[in-house]
């Protein structure tokens, strides 16, 4: 598994404003850590961003991937690093 990292490497994606654009990249998925929180599945959302579509003073538009929502609605404090998600398991031979 990879090393935390601080969270102003995490990566984004986007490039572009909308997601037709051919300058456009999907955001990764990746672990983030909240303080002593916890950690959660997220992506980088540029609608909430600072002037995105949706934006509406939220601290970040870091979404958590199980809710769609923004971090800041279930987490209060802001997160401090982030790591790649880990590879999936291999499935079982066949037998």
């Amino acid at each position: 598994m990879s090393e935390w990292q601080p969270i102003e490497s995490a990566p984004k994606g986007g490039g572009a404003e909308y997601i037709t654009d051919p300058n456009w990249v999907e955001p990764p998925k990746i672990l983030m850590a909240f303080g002593d929180e916890g950690i959660a599945i997220v992506y980088w959302d540029w609608s909430y961003a600072e002037g995105g579509y949706y934006s509406r003073g939220q601290r970040d538009a870091w979404v958590l991937d199980n809710t769609a929502e923004t971090s800041d609605l279930h987490f209060s404090s802001d997160p401090t690093h982030w790591q790649p998600l880990p590879p999936l398991p291999s499935p079982p031979p066949h037998t």
